[in-house]
């Protein structure tokens, strides 16, 4: 009979016990946590998000472009504002107008192919009340990015012009979400 000198030695009977501790601990884990989770809630626990100071506290957001659906994610785990459908239930409709994507070659290389490209986003909005009383004036932002195109990395170019695009619409999206904390509710 062969003596194991580690619980490595062990060969198939130990690969077996080491997955079934392995599993076990993992059932432990996920009973423990489970059950946090559930003391917690029951004593009213809640994870705050971060309040952005927005003074409505209902709103519509009209569009769907994708600084709309940015400012929809942005809004949506607030806990003092309510996005609702209907503009006649919202203190405030955030109406985006416009949302448009430029591209223009800024050089080029010496064969003529773009060395550098600029994006720019332009992003007009307006916020009303539900009864469309202008709580401010139709406004535009705009943003500009620069890439620089390498002839050796051209696939990749349309996944960066995406990722700069996804980019820009975050931005504009926090700059609207700063602009409507200074927006005043129309009294009551």
């Amino acid at each position: 009979m062969r003596m194991f000198t580690n619980y490595y030695d062990m060969g198939a009977e130990g690969a077996a016990k080491r997955r079934r501790r392995t599993w076990i601990r993992a059932l432990i884990i996920a009973a423990v946590l489970g059950l946090a989770a559930v003391l917690m809630s029951g004593c009213g626990f809640k994870i705050r998000g971060f309040d952005l100071g927005i003074p409505f506290k209902t709103i519509v957001i009209q569009g769907d472009s994708g600084v709309a659906n940015e400012i929809r994610q942005m809004l949506y785990g607030q806990p003092k504002v309510k996005i609702v459908q209907k503009s006649v239930e919202a203190e405030a409709v955030l109406m985006i107008m416009a949302q448009t994507v430029d591209r223009t070659v800024v050089a080029f290389s010496s064969s003529g192919r773009p060395r550098e490209i600029q994006l720019r986003m332009r992003v007009s909005y307006r916020v009303t009340d539900g009864f469309a009383v202008e709580l401010s004036s139709p406004q535009e932002l705009t943003q500009t990015r620069d890439i620089t195109v390498s002839e050796s990395e051209a696939l990749a170019m349309t996944s960066a012009e995406n990722f700069m695009i996804e980019d820009m619409q975050r931005d504009l999206a926090q700059q609207i979400i700063r602009r409507l904390r200074a927006v005043k509710p129309l009294a009551n």
